[in-house]
């Protein structure tokens, strides 16, 4: 890979401070203002506004704080609109990192490199990252609140229709899972009266929480109508809200709320002439069972399984753990499948959907029984163990779908059950073999289910997801 060429903060010291210790402070703060999400919520995407910290820290940060403490998110795509470019698409920053006072932010090379390979309105322009501020200040507040090792996707959207905004976020939507935050950076309404600004973004909003693109877009239009005085823009970044609403669409039961709302105005640093409106929402997947593990757990999880295996081909039982010196991760209640491999050839692969035991009791078991009892396969032998390879996949409760649709590939798994007929594929099963919907949902039909290629038309459908440990 040619060298790689970190794109410096031009925004420190302008809209925001340029001193660590200042903007950790000031960040700090404005978090503290703000309340984390419920437990029984999940958090897909934060639209966050991005003027200097004196004017939209606040809301910013209420934003930010929803994300809970404890949480798996590893990857951040960050999307905004160019204020400084001109060009058509979006552009991905794929040559280096992002840096900021408080270090440095990797940014996800593969992933954006994939983007702007698969798809013609994906591309990098230079020109549109060395000014940019709006996704720059977004990044004190993640490295603040996520304090792990995330990575980013940096992308600025350029001169776009609505047609391609929804091109761009199919492109978008396989990225959407537990370990992804979105994070939509816009301001609202620009430079009308305090007053005008309020009504203006109260109809950007209500567009907004609909979570429908149309209605979005005829709020807009509205408040054009209306003819306010000095109303530059409702939505400077307009494209970028409306893709990832879009994106909401395809994946369903996504709930847009009101996290803040603030101007310019209500800053001690301005006044109500000229103002700037500033939104801050969340989008949630309510009622979600969320599936946590840290990197620590993970490794003690797949020790724990392969320890197993080695236990039975060498004492022919194994080991019984007592809970009290496991995280309290592993004593949680979720569906597993563990997949063995040997010599990367696939040698036994059982789950259940069920949450009946503790995660640590529940893969130990599956993965003794992958080893040596699956049906489709010969049992390993000892000599084979030091060949062998473990994949657990922890999974999401079983969600019923009406239709082909819902499934977004790569990203869910699929359950098919007629009668006592059932059969699953894990989601990385359509992403190995490059299939279509309707040929994941065929193959497992017909030789998972043995309902044959269009048993699935007559059958209930479930899909679930899954925290791949490889």
């Amino acid at each position: 890979m040619a060298e790689t060429v970190n794109r410096v903060p031009v925004a420190a010291g302008r809209f925001y401070s340029g001193s660590p210790n200042t903007l950790q402070k000031e960040v700090h703060e404005f978090l503290q203002a703000g309340t984390p999400l419920p437990e029984s919520e999940r958090l897909l995407g934060l639209i966050v506004p991005h003027a200097g910290y004196v004017f939209s820290g606040g809301t910013a940060g209420k934003c930010y704080a929803r994300i809970p403490e404890e949480n798996s998110i590893e990857r951040v795509v960050l999307l905004g609109s160019s204020h400084y470019a001109s060009f058509h698409g979006a552009s991905v920053y794929n040559i280096g990192n992002y840096e900021t006072p408080l270090g440095v932010v990797p940014v996800d090379l593969e992933i954006s490199e994939t983007l702007i390979a698969n798809n013609e309105l994906f591309s990098f322009h230079p020109a549109a990252h060395t000014e940019e501020h709006s996704l720059e200040v977004q990044l004190p507040f993640l490295q603040e609140r996520l304090k792990s090792d995330f990575r980013i996707i940096p992308i600025l959207l350029g001169h776009v229709h609505p047609k391609e905004c929804k091109l761009i976020a199919d492109e978008l939507v396989s990225l959407a899972n537990e370990q992804t935050l979105f994070v939509i950076s816009t301001d609202l309404s620009h430079y009308p009266g305090y007053e005008d600004a309020q009504s203006a973004d109260a109809e950007t909003i209500d567009g907004i929480t609909s979570g429908e693109p149309e209605r979005f877009l005829d709020g807009l239009d509205r408040n054009n109508e209306k003819n306010i005085s000095n109303l530059h823009t409702s939505c400077c970044g307009w494209t970028s809200v409306l893709t990832f609403l879009y994106l909401k669409k395809t994946l369903g039961d996504i709930v847009i709320r009101k996290v803040d709302y603030s101007n310019s105005g209500d800053s001690v640093y301005g006044d109500h002439e000229r103002v700037v409106g500033y939104g801050g929402l969340e989008a949630v997947i309510p009622d979600a069972k969320i599936v946590y593990l840290n990197e620590e757990e993970k490794a003690q999880l797949k020790k724990l399984a392969e320890e197993a295996i080695w236990q039975f081909f060498e004492r022919g039982g194994r080991d019984d753990i007592d809970p009290e010196f496991l995280p309290p991760a592993l004593l949680e209640r979720y569906g597993a499948f563990v997949t063995v491999y040997v010599r990367e050839k696939l040698r036994g692969c059982l789950g259940h959907f069920d949450e009946k035991e503790p995660l640590y009791e529940r893969v130990r078991d599956l993965a003794i029984s992958s080893g040596t009892r699956d049906a489709r396969f010969e049992p390993l032998s000892l000599d084979e163990l030091q060949e062998m390879r473990i994949e657990i996949s922890v999974l999401t409760p079983l969600k019923r779908i009406h239709d082909p649709s819902e499934i977004i590939l790569g990203k869910h798994g699929i359950y098919i059950r007629n009668g006592l007929n059932t059969g699953t594929f894990l989601p990385r099963v359509a992403t190995d073999h490059h299939w279509t919907v309707e040929e994941f949902l065929g193959y497992c039909s017909k030789n998972k289910a043995h309902l044959g290629w269009d048993g699935w038309r007559s059958s209930e459908l479930f899909i679930f997801e899954s925290i791949v440990i490889d």
